[in-house]
């Protein structure tokens, strides 16, 4: 059974050396449990925890057999025999599945009756959004091609039938139910034109009310 050796952060070979202390193993055979247990396939759209950066590298001096010395460049390694050929990344990905699995933030094992049931929640949902995208549009006021210069013109943009009745709180209020549906860079229909004309019209009637 070959080894194989793959160069790797260090944090990553710290935190997976301290998962495998805390379960009586060595390195090596905790990552050989994972492999075997999820299996290289399921680790293959996982994102590589990535090479050794330069602050991982270190040197350090040894003695030679004739007394000399010399500096050698030590990168962190993780090693596993596996009866199949592994590339580093996938050594890397089941070294970070071994160290993370089961802690409240890492990664966490799901049968496939459970990832079904997520798969088709996310689907659902997407449409949901999609549907709630359209009706959005279709209800969203079009964006006037003139500066607001009249009441109705305000309350067009800000979606109420008249001015008569509004008061400062109930125009800022409907304002902030708005903006987060228009701003450019989070909203659901991101729109850089209607959020400057909300802007123009909740200034323009708060003013108007204040006169």
């Amino acid at each position: 059974m070959p080894t194989i050796t793959a160069s790797c952060q260090h944090a990553l070979l710290s935190a997976v050396e301290s998962a495998a202390a805390a379960r009586g193993m060595t390195v090596p055979a905790l990552i050989r449990s994972c492999l075997t247990l999820v299996g290289p396939e399921a680790l293959t759209h996982l994102p590589d925890p990535g090479s050794p950066e330069p602050v991982d590298v270190s040197h350090r001096t040894v003695t030679l057999r004739n007394g000399g010395t010399r500096r050698i460049r030590v990168v962190p390694k993780l090693r596993v025999r596996h009866a199949t050929p592994l590339d580093a990344a996938t050594v890397r990905k089941a070294a970070w599945v071994a160290a993370t699995i089961g802690s409240d933030d890492g990664a966490h094992l799901i049968t496939a009756g459970e990832l079904n049931a997520v798969e088709s929640e996310m689907s659902r949902c997407r449409l949901r959004l999609e549907q709630l995208t359209a009706a959005l549009e279709t209800l969203a006021f079009r964006p006037l091609r003139q500066p607001i210069r009249k009441p109705w013109q305000a309350t067009y943009v800000l979606g109420f039938t008249h001015e008569w009745g509004l008061d400062t709180q109930t125009v800022n209020s409907r304002f902030r139910t708005l903006a987060p549906i228009f701003h450019p860079d989070t909203g659901l229909l991101s729109s850089a034109e209607r959020m400057s004309q909300l802007l123009e019209a909740r200034n323009f009637l708060l003013q108007h009310l204040r006169s």
